[in-house]
């Protein structure tokens, strides 16, 4: 428990703190706070709790509009907030929904299972080696009308770029082959990440070594053998390179496509033929999908 003279607000919740059956599982090295005022909860890393209550995460959107903000970063539906926290940099990251129910419903969610599963396939992804940018906090916020809101904070991967910003870099290929291993790496550990993409794979080369990092957790699963094909992920991934490069030249495409093949699947030709079946026996479908592509542009 943190200092109850500093943080009169938070107590260690007896039971369930939101939503009765969703808030088991917390992970391991994670410990949950309760402010008595506001209606928030906190699932903060146990080793960086005092760090976060001192920049006062317990209240995010005044974080927000505070003066740790060192800059912000694109993320989809919404831009995140850098931190610069006591030489450390963090991602303040604000749930935001897309589609038909965004449009009039941005930030309110029923139910805290989403955020909850966020945390916990970032947990079970460090602690599989699979590389991401480590999970520092959620804080959840009742919203009125059994809804809440949610934030999450991440640890910055400082010099990562994503995958889009590596095409036709010299480090392409090493990075592109780095992407394909850390995505192999996901998938062995049971992680069915149905909104794989460019954007949420992160590069970096350090002192000549290549990495990547998964970054964006959200709308992953865990699965068990045999359940379910990791190669629905790399159709998943495709699409999105074939969304952005729809007018461009395919065959520059090679190179960064076969590096993460190269990647995928080293020493695993028996893997290989699978994935190659399964994308014929999906090639109509694959085509259909690119046709309306087309249309719509």
């Amino acid at each position: 428990m943190p200092d109850k003279a500093l943080y009169p607000d938070l107590v260690a919740p007896a039971g369930h703190p939101l939503i009765p059956g969703e808030w088991a599982g917390i992970p391991e090295g994670f410990e949950v706070l309760r402010c008595a005022s506001g209606g928030r909860t906190l699932v903060l890393r146990s080793s960086c709790r005092d760090a976060l209550l001192l920049a006062g995460i317990q209240e995010p959107g005044s974080v927000r509009r505070g003066p740790l903000v060192a800059g912000w970063l694109e993320g989809g539906r919404t831009r995140h907030a850098l931190l610069r926290v006591r030489g450390e940099a963090w991602v303040l990251k604000a749930y935001r929904r897309g589609g038909f129910m965004g449009r009039w419903n941005s930030e309110r969610y029923w139910g805290s299972a989403r955020f909850l599963a966020e945390l916990r396939i970032a947990a079970v992804a460090e602690r599989t080696g699979v590389a991401t940018a480590e999970a520092l906090a959620l804080v959840v916020e009742r919203a009125g009308l059994g809804s809440v809101r949610a934030w999450l904070v991440t640890r910055y991967l400082e010099r990562a770029r994503p995958l889009t910003e590596f095409f036709s870099d010299p480090a392409e290929v090493v990075v592109f082959r780095a992407a394909g291993e850390v995505v192999r790496r996901m998938h062995l550990a049971g992680i069915d990440h149905n909104d794989l993409h460019l954007g949420n794979i992160m590069g970096t080369v350090e002192a000549g070594r290549p990495r990547a990092h998964i970054v964006d957790w959200d709308r992953a699963r865990l699965r068990s053998p045999g359940s379910w094909s990791p190669y629905g992920n790399l159709s998943r991934l495709w699409r999105s390179l074939e969304k952005g490069w729809l007018h461009s030249d395919f065959p520059a495409l090679r190179r960064p496509v076969r590096a993460f093949i190269r990647g995928y699947f080293a020493g695993h030709a028996s893997d290989l033929r699978e994935a190659r079946a399964f994308f014929r026996n999906r090639a109509i479908c694959l085509g259909a999908h690119k046709w309306c592509w087309r249309a719509r542009r």
